[in-house]
């Protein structure tokens, strides 16, 4: 891990398990490189989580993913709010491949 994403892993009831990111991205003013240093590190985190394991990924990203729900209809809601900034594009990039959904577009 890295001082920007911290892991936890819960047991829960019945032997199920939970795996939770705790996330601080690099603001809009960072280095490119630092940003997709970030977005490697937690793509790869995401991939060794067991596929039976629920996943949760929270913190700040330091984004705007917009309200583009039709080009994001798998990822974003329709209560988006605000432009896409490039913060966003790559946390809608991740979800995307990751199969994530950015829940506080979709209440």
């Amino acid at each position: 891990m890295s001082p920007s994403l911290m892991k936890v892993e819960i047991n829960l009831e019945g032997g199920h398990s939970a795996t939770l990111f705790s996330c601080y991205a690099p603001t809009l003013a960072a280095p490119q490189d630092e940003k997709e240093r970030f977005y490697e590190q937690l793509s790869h985190a995401i991939e060794a989580v067991p596929f039976q394991h629920k996943l949760f990924v929270l913190g700040d990203f330091n984004a705007r993913v917009g309200r583009d729900c039709v080009i994001w209809s798998k990822v974003i809601g329709r209560h988006g709010i605000g432009k896409e900034n490039a913060n966003g594009s790559m946390l809608l990039d991740l979800s995307t491949k990751q199969n994530l959904v950015v829940t506080n577009t979709i209440f």
